[in-house]
């Protein structure tokens, strides 16, 4: 079985590039920027959505919604419970990311709260309340540096 990556081709990445600069951009322009025809950048583009490697999405600001408060919550579970806690967090419309770690603790979530009561009623009457949780550290963003969305193959 092959990687992603691996099932890409230089085309695909020309194309992927592109995507990534400006994801509006017409299927004809790309063709033109590689040297193809629209009919294969259509088709390239189709297939790199059914292998799951592009996804179009409309990324909203959250701080432009009035989103004023950040966090990052670090979760420690029952580590028979991880799955159930993952499942239950994921469910909070709060949350904009989510992972299981390996290490020290089990999961980190990204959370989007109006202002800080907010986060504390979403921390202390929901997130406290699931069943498995050992405990929950949480870390107030105060400005974020960078938040990209233009990971590349090219990048590891």
């Amino acid at each position: 079985m092959s990687s992603y990556g691996e099932s890409m081709d230089e085309l695909d990445r020309r194309i992927l590039r592109t995507l990534q600069e400006d994801g509006r951009t017409p299927f004809a322009e790309i063709a033109r920027q590689v040297s193809v025809s629209e009919t294969t950048v259509r088709a390239r583009y189709q297939g790199l959505v059914e292998r799951g490697i592009v996804r179009t999405v409309a990324i909203v600001d959250p701080y432009a919604l009035g989103f004023q408060a950040p966090a990052i919550l670090v979760i420690t579970a029952e580590p028979a419970a991880v799955d159930e806690v993952a499942r239950a967090i994921e469910r909070l419309p709060e949350v904009s990311y989510l992972v299981m770690t390996l290490g020290a603790s089990d999961l980190i979530a990204e959370v989007f709260c109006r202002d800080l009561p907010h986060l504390t009623r979403l921390i202390a009457q929901q997130v406290h309340c699931i069943p498995g949780i050992r405990s929950v550290e949480v870390l107030m963003i105060a400005q974020s540096h960078k938040l990209t969305f233009r990971w590349s193959p090219e990048s590891g």
